[in-house]
């Protein structure tokens, strides 16, 4: 039975993951076949894959709080209001992160949407495609303003078409699979109401508006796959509590810390309940 890690973007909010997977890492816990992650998902799974413990905890805490990552002056005056190009070149060159496939224990998918069909797209991050990859994967609309072409095709954050890709998984031949999400079990995302700001902001990208506008729908259907998973898959969630205060561009880093920390007390949690809490159950929490 293959078996696949799933983790969920949402910016600063990937702390919460990069606590899971360094507890993880220290356990030299590694039982997946592969790993799929959009935005902030895939930076955070780049490190796990390369097992490279502690340094997505760096990136987030130290360079994306500085002002070259998250700047709403430099947005103001037209210019990125989160330079992702910046901080994944500045974070590779610093900290010396090897590109998946030098030292990779699973392949790495990294969900990118295409701008013209709203698709997600899924491609195994590589040597030669991860700079790539991992930019248009985290280029929010709007907040990062250059375009990202990847053969002669326009891509932007995955999260945008496929936020939770565990339904992906599943179509990829995955029977046991391991979410990592970045929001209080029990959240759903709200339907838009004002629509006429997307129409403003998107309406001539068509293809964009439609998948915005489905954003909530499509996002709260993957959740609804998790607790009614078909009868051949076991879906295994790891989620923050009701007491994580870390938001999409939280910059405070007691609170990242603390989101941090209680991602290392999940993850220990669901290592523990592993085979404990088996009971034939398809879908457990940690």
């Amino acid at each position: 039975m293959k078996s696949a890690l799933v983790v969920e973007g949402g910016a600063m909010r990937g702390i919460f993951a990069a606590g899971v997977l360094d507890k993880f890492m220290e356990q030299d816990y590694y039982p997946f076949d592969f790993t799929l992650g959009v935005s902030a998902g895939a930076t955070n799974l780049s490190t796990y894959v390369s097992k490279m413990q502690g340094l997505s905890k760096t990136i987030i805490t130290q360079y994306a709080t500085k002002r070259e990552f998250f700047s709403p002056l430099r947005f103001i005056k037209g210019g990125h209001m989160t330079d992702v190009h910046w901080l994944w070149h500045h974070s590779k060159q610093s900290m010396n992160i090897p590109s998946p496939g030098e030292k990779s224990s699973m392949p790495l998918y990294v969900g990118i949407t295409n701008a013209e069909s709203g698709e997600c797209e899924y491609i195994q991050a590589t040597e030669t495609n991860v700079d790539e990859l991992m930019v248009a994967s985290c280029a929010l609309p709007t907040a990062y303003r250059d375009e990202i072409i990847i053969n002669g095709t326009r891509y932007l954050d995955g999260g945008v078409a496929d936020a939770i890709p565990a339904i992906k998984a599943y179509n990829m031949g995955a029977r046991d699979i391991t979410v990592i999400l970045s929001q209080p079990l029990g959240f759903t995302k709200p339907e838009v109401k004002s629509t006429w700001l997307m129409q403003k902001m998107y309406g001539n990208q068509p293809a964009i508006l439609e998948k915005m506008l489905k954003r909530a729908t499509i996002y709260n259907e993957t959740l609804d796959f998790f607790k009614q998973p078909p009868t051949d898959c076991i879906i295994r969630v790891i989620a923050p509590d009701e007491a994580f205060c870390v938001k999409r561009l939280t910059m405070d880093k007691k609170k990242l810390l603390r989101g941090y920390g209680q991602g290392r007390r999940m993850a220990r949690r669901h290592l523990k309940n592993l085979n404990s809490n088996a009971d034939g159950l398809n879908y457990q929490i940690a």
